[in-house]
Parts: C-alpha cells; sequence; structure tokens
C-alpha cells in the first residue's frame, strides 16, 4: 500500500512538471512572439512620384501621393498612410537674393494589423504661395459709430489657402484720442491670421460720420 502510494505521488509531481514545463514553453512563445510583433513596425518611404515642392491648392490626396508604407506580416499597406499633421508655415528668406521660400512640414502615420504605429515627416516647399491680404471694402473706410463691429465690416481677408477669411480680421489698436475725436478720423492697425499661422498687419484709417 505504501509503495503504491509513493509511485502515485511520484506520478502527480511528474505530471505536475510536466504541466509546467508546457505552461512555460506556452508563455515563452506568446512573449516572443509579441516581441517580434513589436519588432516588426511597418515602414513609410517615399517614391520618386512624390512631390516636394508642391502648390498651394494641392490637396491632402496630392500629398499621398508616392507615400508608400509596408509591413513584413500585412505586405502593402500604402493605403491605409494617413496624414496626421501639417504644421504651420515656415518662411525664410536668402539674404543674397532676397528670395524667400515658404515650407512646412507634413506628418504621415501607419497602423499595422498588430497596432504597431509608424510616423515620417517630409518638408514641402510652397511654390505659389502668398501671404493673405487685407483690403478696405470701399475707398474711404466709413463708419457711422464708434464701435469695432462698424470697424470691421469695413475690411476683407482674402488667403490663397483659405479663400475669404474676412471674419478673422481683428482691431490690434484703435487710437480714438480726442484730437482723432474732432477730426473725426481714427488710424486703426488690423490683423488676419490663416490656416498655416501667417499673421499680417494692416495701417489705415476709418473716418467716422455720425
Amino acid at each position: 500500500m505504501l509503495r503504491f502510494f509513493r509511485l502515485r505521488i511520484v506520478r502527480i509531481i511528474l505530471a505536475t512538471m510536466v504541466f509546467l514545463a508546457i505552461l512555460t514553453l506556452f508563455v515563452l512563445y506568446y512573449y516572443q512572439s509579441q516581441i517580434l510583433k513589436k519588432k516588426n513596425v511597418p515602414q513609410i518611404t517615399f517614391s520618386d512620384s512624390y512631390k516636394t515642392a508642391v502648390s498651394v491648392k494641392s490637396t491632402e490626396m496630392d500629398l499621398l501621393n508616392g507615400v508608400v508604407a509596408r509591413d513584413i506580416e500585412d505586405g502593402d499597406i500604402s493605403l491605409d498612410v494617413i496624414i496626421e499633421n501639417i504644421s504651420n508655415i515656415t518662411i525664410s528668406e536668402d539674404k543674397q537674393t532676397k528670395v524667400k521660400t515658404v515650407t512646412r512640414d507634413v506628418t504621415y502615420v501607419v497602423c499595422d494589423s498588430d497596432s504597431n504605429v509608424t510616423k515620417e515627416t517630409k518638408e514641402i516647399k510652397y511654390l505659389d504661395y502668398r501671404e493673405p491680404v487685407i483690403e478696405s471694402v470701399d475707398k474711404v473706410p466709413v463708419i457711422r459709430e464708434r464701435k469695432y463691429a462698424d470697424v470691421l465690416a469695413c475690411f476683407k481677408a482674402t488667403d490663397v489657402i483659405d479663400g475669404d477669411i474676412s471674419d478673422l480680421i481683428k482691431i490690434e489698436s484703435l487710437d480714438s484720442s480726442r484730437e482723432n475725436i474732432r477730426r473725426g478720423v481714427f488710424p486703426v492697425v488690423l490683423s488676419v491670421t490663416n490656416s498655416c499661422g501667417d499673421t499680417v498687419y494692416y495701417n489705415t484709417a476709418v473716418t467716422l460720420i455720425e
């Protein structure tokens, strides 16, 4: 009887050891596969058709042309690439030629089936960028009351990227000193900022008619 129990205990111990060994191998395999998945991140590259010099009228589809993404497990996932962000513009000027260069950074992102995310940033240059323009609606801006709304209604702003941005015009300063009140003419400084962060200022005057 004692021998029987001893054999039974040995079998239980052996079975437990085998179970633990199998469980350990499974855990090791699982974590190794997860590590490999994290290592096999997708790659974003840019083909010869990708253009770094573009028009301000370029759409997101245009900016995605030539962006290639591949993953070891998923293959070609170029269609999954999206534009995560487009930075504000940076304007630099050559000191000798006085030629201005307008650039922006475009950040591309793609995600594979293992939820691995890859990002790449590319600098693009605008070929036809012009700063926003503020101008008066009439030759002589006229207001009938000393109200900001009346002043803003005298001006409009246009932009090559955003189109009409008149609703974004701001009054930076309005000189309503006693002398100006007496003359009925108020110097005003306006500003407007487009969607890519370019701010322009406009110095002018409005005439008060009461």
